[in-house]
């Protein structure tokens, strides 16, 4: 056996080998994906520190191109197999910082020494306070062995209890054993984050289909597969889109049905009753269930924050969101779930404070872009809606132009460009011939112009195709003028409203 002395690290029921890079909780080797842990192990030996996103990115992923939503996954793995949310911080527009109390250990087969907690790696004071060598007093061992006997008695009594008499709780989120599985399941999530993959919603299903193919056991794979297909709703319409709810709803069933204690599935299954029936109610339990499971994931309160905003519940849709932001106030999903909810608050001052910030910081984010000019559209800047939209849309001409368009044509009517408002509604029309959210964009810019029959046509027409955009209808400022309309009313009847 090596007389060489080998160093972890110990945090709670943790030991960090960073030696050979490994976690590992009683005794027991922990599942990590290499990049959460080379994280891991980046922000414990500098314990207390702020690290930045730009330095993960160039320590963890040197030398490779990726995107930044890769440390938000990678972070979100972590926070997940810690099962302490609070031992990695996030630290709004800075980065990320480890804060738990972490003891340094030196071992050989005959000595154990554990330095002082690390308070600072800038300040870092280890000094030897217990050394045990074969020169020890044989009492003093056996006493020890004594206690380790008793302790693992205790323990092992106090799990057959639990398991056995007072109902196991089965662990959240637990990594498959197939290891093709597990990477199958890390890369579905990862292409379903990167927006700019042509067809990811596809790409992340076939992995997620692969995940269940070598592990068919495997609970969160299957809440995955909903999540790929939910995701797949939401850019189709009529039969497809139908079609998607309904394999969702089936993976989101059997992650269940293999761990009824899983988040994630009541998530999911709470987002196709949202999405897919409108059934508000169960879809509100759900989502709840799976807050009371984990309270610490920012999706879950975001999510939650949205249906309420959706029905109308605005302060308490405000108060989840804020929730959902303490917890993740990098996310950029997160960011802008905020700003539907100020807008059906009519809070626009607010929001386009936020929203200028978050544009200013992100000038390449689609979502801060377009918040932004929303607000400045409601605080009557209509030139400077139109230059900030004009040159991304000349840019980027083609499908899913909507949201630009239905703004753009609507700040040139007010702004008295009534030539350029008749051009971009036209541009509108035409994606609305075979788009149903670009269908539901209409009904705002037609409802505007006064245009009543021809907005009500096209939202009567958006739900029979079941487009998922209906569920903003309630609340949605640019719908002002149709609101005591009986066909409106009628409309929001057959929504659950």
């Amino acid at each position: 056996m090596s007389d060489k002395i080998k160093h972890f690290y110990e945090f709670g029921e943790f030991r960090l080998d960073a030696e050979n890079p490994s976690l590992w909780r009683g005794g027991k080797a922990v599942a990590i994906p290499p990049k959460a842990l080379e994280i891991l192990i980046m922000l414990i030996n500098r314990q207390n520190e702020i690290v930045s996103r730009d330095e993960l990115l160039d320590t963890v992923w040197k030398d490779t191109f990726v995107e930044e939503g890769n440390i938000n996954y990678n972070v979100s793995q972590l926070r997940k197999i810690l099962d302490n949310k609070d031992l990695v911080q996030t630290v709004p527009r800075r980065g990320y910082r480890f804060i738990g109390e972490v003891h340094e250990v030196s071992e050989d087969k005959n000595i154990r020494i554990i330095e002082t907690p690390i308070k600072n790696s800038a300040d870092v004071s280890a000094q030897e306070t217990i050394q045990k060598s074969g020169e020890q007093s044989g009492r003093f061992r056996w006493t020890l062995v004594l206690v380790a006997v008793i302790l693992v008695i205790f323990l092992t009594s106090f799990t057959y209890f639990r398991q056995n008499v007072k109902g196991a709780k089965p662990p959240e989120n637990l990594p498959s054993t197939n290891s093709e599985a597990q990477a199958a399941l890390t890369r579905g999530e990862m292409i379903l984050q990167k927006r700019s993959v042509e067809n990811r919603e596809e790409k992340a299903i076939d992995e997620f289909q692969n995940a269940v193919t070598f592990d068919p056991t495997f609970a969160l794979a299957y809440a995955g597969l909903a999540n790929g297909y939910l995701s797949l709703a939401n850019q189709k319409s009529g039969k497809e889109s139908l079609d998607a709810y309904a394999k969702a709803r089936v993976a989101a069933e059997k992650s269940l049905a293999l761990d009824p204690n899983l988040a994630e599935g009541f998530l999911m299954r709470g987002w196709v009753k949202r999405q897919a029936d409108w059934n508000w109610t169960d879809a509100e339990a759900d989502l709840r269930q799976a807050i009371r499971i984990n309270s610490k994931n920012s999706t879950f309160h975001q999510r939650l924050a949205l249906l309420l905003c959706n029905v109308g519940r605005l302060d308490e849709a405000l108060a989840e969101s804020k929730i959902a932001y303490e917890l993740d106030p990098i996310a950029d999903f997160v960011i802008s779930s905020r700003f539907p909810i100020l807008e059906a608050r009519r809070e626009y001052d607010e929001a386009l404070k936020l929203s200028e910030q978050f544009q200013r910081e992100d000038k390449n984010n689609p979502f801060a872009v377009r918040a932004y000019a929303t607000f400045l559209y409601y605080a009557g800047e209509y030139q400077k809606v139109i230059e900030l939209l004009e040159p991304p849309l000349n840019k980027n001409s083609g499908k899913n132009q909507f949201p630009r368009l239905s703004l753009l044509a609507a700040a040139y009517q007010k702004n008295g460009q009534p030539e350029k408002a008749e051009e971009t509604l036209r541009l509108l029309e035409a994606e609305a011939q075979n788009n149903t959210k670009a269908l539901y964009s209409l009904a705002m810019n037609y409802a505007e112009l006064g245009r009543s029959e021809g907005a009500l046509d096209a939202l009567e027409n958006c739900f029979i195709q079941h487009e998922e955009r209906m569920c903003w209808m309630k609340n949605e400022p640019r719908f002002a003028s149709l609101q005591t309309d009986e066909r409106f009313q009628t409309l929001l009847r057959k929504m659950n409203f």
